[in-house]
Order: structure tokens, then C-alpha cells, then sequence
């Protein structure tokens, strides 16, 4: 697999498992393991080339929209593959592993990736990695907490946050991304209210108002998170600062300044009917 060496569209997830297994191995030394992770993250550029050659030479559309398919679940079998391995007992290898699975995700930038794929990879992987590790390491806190246990839920945390905005564009608009951002929010405030050994951890208490204000400008500057005239407690608008006041209180404030939120619900206010003089 190095450098994309017999590495084919029709072998490719014969050699993502074989490496799989491979850095999950614990035959031989850490960096054989490290070495076949970096081969797996590698291997997104290949998919990114399939991809692109298949768009410069496919000429029917639904022959392309099938070697898109076959490129995408490629891509997504990858992700599974890595998140597998961040789940390793091993810091060295379990943290590696997190970075380069958030850089096998970056890479799907390359890929014309079908839009539910979006949705399956944090359903079948970011999101069941950020339960898991946090439950590994709440069940490892009884007896001690470790940095490199911080630096996991640090990294994973990251990832979840960076891939959300990397997919923001392709799918705020389906029905179910509201589900997917109160799926962040969920795992977000969890994390941010877990205690481990009766503390919170201080690097994860101070990233997430960091990254949730980064991702909430970004939304707003898109035009995804904007202030709604729907009244009701179901409104996305509404759900998102229901969430996000229990993480960081202040946040609303300072992302949609009052001044801000005033002048909008100017500039949207429905004119008063004028009334018809009476002859």
C-alpha cells in the first residue's frame, strides 16, 4: 500500500482490513503498528484520485453516480477501519490513530462523496468513537488518569468538531443534519460535564467553548444558524442555544451581540397593514 503501490480499486478493501489488522496487531514493536496507520490514512489520496479520474473519464451520468458510490463506501469502510484502531489500549497508537483518522476524513475534500455518507460516517464512526473512548476513560479513572487519556478526548473532540465543519456545506441542508448538530451538541456537553476522579479535565473544559464559538460563527456566517420568527421549542434555531447554554453560558451573547439580534428582527419585521379609509 505505500505510496499507493498494488494498491486497485478492486483490492482496496482486501489491503484497508489487512492493514486494520495489521496495526491492531501487537506482534512486534508500536511502530509497526504506527507504520501500517500511515499507510491506511494514506490511502485516501488514491481514493481522491480514483475519484477525480473517474470524473474526467466516465461519460454516463449513472455510471458515474455508481463509481462515486463504490469510491464513497471505499472511503467510508477506511474510517471505520481507523476508528477501530482508536480504540486501541495503547496511547501511542490509539492518539496516532485519531490523527489520522481526522486526516483520512479532510481528504474526503477529494472525493465526490455522495451526501448520506456524510451522515453514516458520524453515525457509524465519530460518534461511536466519542462514546466509547470517553466510557473507556471513565471506567480507566478509577485508578488513574493519565495526560495521554486528555490527549485522547482532546483529539477526539477536535476531530468530531473539524469534520462537522468540513461537511457543514454538503449537508445543512438535508432533513437530517438538525439531528447530526444536536448529535455534536450532545457529545459536546457530555464531555464538557464529565468528571473523572471528581474533576473535570481542564484541557477539555477549556477547548470546547473554543471550538463550539468557532463552529457557531461559522454557521452563522454561512446563513445556517440564523434568528427565526417560528415560535415553539422545536425550532433549530431554539434547540441549538437550549444546548448551548449548558455548555457555555455566554456564548449567545457573544456570537449574535443583542445590537445584532435587534437590528435582524428590524430588517425582518412584517409591515403593518395599512388600513383602507372608508369612503
Amino acid at each position: 500500500m505505500s505510496e499507493g503501490a498494488h494498491l486497485l480499486l478492486a483490492n482496496y478493501i482486501l489491503c484497508s482490513d489487512a492493514a486494520r489488522q495489521f496495526a491492531e496487531s501487537r506482534v512486534g514493536e508500536i511502530d509497526r503498528s504506527i507504520s501500517a496507520i500511515n499507510l491506511m490514512s494514506n490511502s485516501v489520496f488514491c481514493l481522491a484520485r480514483w475519484s477525480q479520474e473517474a470524473k474526467n473519464s466516465v461519460g454516463e451520468d449513472e455510471a458515474m453516480r455508481k463509481l462515486s458510490q463504490d469510491i464513497g463506501e471505499m472511503w467510508l469502510r477506511l474510517v471505520n477501519n481507523l476508528k477501530r484502531v482508536c480504540l486501541d489500549q495503547r496511547d501511542q497508537v490509539r492518539n496516532h490513530a485519531i490523527s489520522m483518522l481526522q486526516r483520512s476524513i479532510a481528504g474526503a475534500d477529494g472525493i465526490m462523496l455522495p451526501q448520506p455518507l456524510w451522515f453514516q460516517c458520524f453515525d457509524a464512526a465519530i460518534f461511536p468513537l466519542l462514546d466509547e473512548l470517553l466510557a473507556v476513560s471513565i471506567e480507566n479513572s478509577r485508578k488513574t488518569f493519565k495526560k495521554t487519556v486528555e490527549e485522547t478526548l482532546v483529539l477526539a473532540t477536535k476531530l468530531m468538531s473539524k469534520a462537522f465543519l468540513q461537511a457543514l456545506q454538503d449537508i445543512s441542508q438535508q432533513p437530517s443534519f438538525c439531528r447530526l448538530w444536536l448529535g455534536v451538541l450532545d457529545r459536546l456537553e457530555t464531555y464538557m460535564s464529565t468528571k473523572f476522579r471528581g474533576k473535570r479535565s481542564e484541557k477539555v473544559h477549556e477547548l470546547i467553548p473554543e471550538l463550539l464559538k468557532n463552529t457557531l460563527l461559522v454557521m452563522k456566517t454561512t446563513g445556517v444558524l440564523l434568528p427565526g420568527d417560528d415560535i415553539g421549542s422545536d425550532s433549530f434555531w431554539q434547540l441549538t442555544w437550549l444546548h448551548v447554554k449548558k455548555i457555555s453560558p455566554s456564548l449567545q451573547s457573544e456570537v449574535f451581540p443583542q445590537e445584532e439580534l435587534d437590528q435582524f428582527q428590524r430588517r425582518n419585521a412584517k409591515p403593518e397593514e395599512t388600513p383602507v379609509p372608508e369612503k
